[in-house]
């Protein structure tokens, strides 16, 4: 008798896996076109809206626009034309006489001329590819309490801290201004207005990094046209862009003429025991900012007719010329100041060819005593005593006569 064998179940098992993974590679397939094109479709109703409803009527939202402007910065806001232009795959919006008016009624800002580019991601983001402001003015007041108003808003309330405004400024792509004026105005001081003219300036920010550059011309009894750069980056944490007290990076400054006696009227020095008196000439700066403090610096200086007192014990330096290098940094328990090259010639006939010194200042936590310790190279900065001699010229030396002796 002949049984029949069937065939083992075995058999049947070679090709399942493989039409198994045939099948989730064309599900996932599918599931990837339809995402495709669900973005294309999102990107094509944003296009629409943009060129189809907001750029015909764009007319129509000012009211709304001052009204939410308004709510937002929290001071009356004035939009004088707005109009649209679409002329490509991304529109822009012109904006014409915007005024930001302070508490007392004041014009605090005045933008005569505002243009943003708009796309699809920026629209969905809240802002705009790219905002070009055309000759604006800005005033920066300090009152005589203290406070600091920029454009009218109190930015000594936020010491720092996050603020809508600030955020929403440094979440944009790209901003830029041509041809502004800034008025920085002390009720605290009871200075005269200061005014920079001509001011160009360029920010670009990204994900977590802000680079900005500005070009502006002072008064003629000031000096000449200066640039000021800046390269500052947020943690990796961090998801509020206006939060400018966790920033960390470096600033640059470039004065190619610069009366520096000017900065006392506006700014006091006598935190560092300095009183600069007169001088003049070039000078160049770097500062190292870490999470919103300055923490050292370097300063490239060629200045002239030079007359300042290093502490109010000291006599005055009356000096002819000096250039060379200046850095200093701040330590956990002191500072440390050292030069480069530094040389200077006094009106009383003392030239001093150049060289190096270091300075370093450090006190113990609970004590008032404090220590110096002062290292120079080729200058003879490392006698003792009050009666500190140049070896070259035989003389007290007019480092201040006894800070650098001690």
């Amino acid at each position: 008798m002949i049984q029949s064998i069937s065939p083992s179940p075995t058999l049947q098992t070679g090709p399942v896996p493989a039409a198994r993974q045939l099948r989730r590679f064309a599900l996932f397939t599918r599931v990837l076109l339809w995402l495709v094109v669900a973005v294309w479709l999102l990107f094509g109703a944003s296009w629409g809206l943009l060129h189809g409803w907001i750029v015909p009527r764009i007319g129509e939202f000012r009211p709304r626009l001052e009204m939410e402007a308004s709510k937002a910065l929290g001071m009356p806001v004035r939009i004088g034309q707005i109009s649209a232009y679409s002329s490509g795959l991304i529109p822009s919006i012109e904006l014409r006489d915007v005024t930001l008016l302070d508490q007392q009624g004041r014009e605090a800002l005045h933008l005569p001329r505002m243009l943003a580019a708009l796309s699809p991601s920026s629209l969905w983001g809240g802002g705009f590819e790219q905002l070009f402001i055309d000759q604006p003015t800005l005033d920066i007041r300090r009152t005589a309490d203290g406070r600091i108003y920029v454009g009218g808003l109190d930015l000594s309330q936020t010491r720092g801290e996050s603020h809508a405004v600030a955020n929403w400024i440094f979440s944009q792509p790209e901003l830029s201004i041509k041809g502004g004026t800034v008025r920085w105005i002390d009720e605290l001081r009871n200075a005269p207005p200061l005014a920079l003219t001509q001011v160009d300036a360029v920010m670009r920010n990204g994900r977590r990094s802000h680079s900005m550059r500005l070009d502006a011309t002072p008064a003629p009894e000031w000096g000449e046209r200066f640039s000021l750069r800046g390269i500052l980056k947020q943690p990796l944490l961090s998801t509020e862009a206006g939060r400018w007290a966790d920033w960390s990076g470096q600033l640059y400054a470039a004065f190619d003429r610069v009366d520096v006696s000017r900065i006392k009227q506006y700014a006091s020095l006598d935190t560092f025991g300095i009183d600069l008196r007169t001088g003049n000439g070039s000078l160049r700066a770097w500062a190292d900012v870490h999470k919103g403090q300055l923490t050292g610096g370097t300063a490239d200086v060629a200045l002239r007719e030079v007359n300042v007192q290093l502490g109010k014990t000291l006599e005055a330096l009356a000096l002819d010329s000096v250039f060379g290098r200046f850095g200093g940094s701040q330590l956990v328990d002191g500072f440390t100041f050292n030069t480069e090259g530094l040389a200077f010639n006094t009106r009383d006939g003392l030239n001093w060819p150049g060289g190096n010194l270091t300075l370093i200042h450090t006190r113990t936590e609970g004590q008032a005593e404090q220590k110096k310790r002062v290292e120079s190279r080729q200058t003879g900065f490392g006698c003792a005593g009050p009666d500190c001699q140049s070896p070259a010229a035989g003389h007290r030396h007019p480092c201040g006569h006894q800070v650098l002796c001690a």
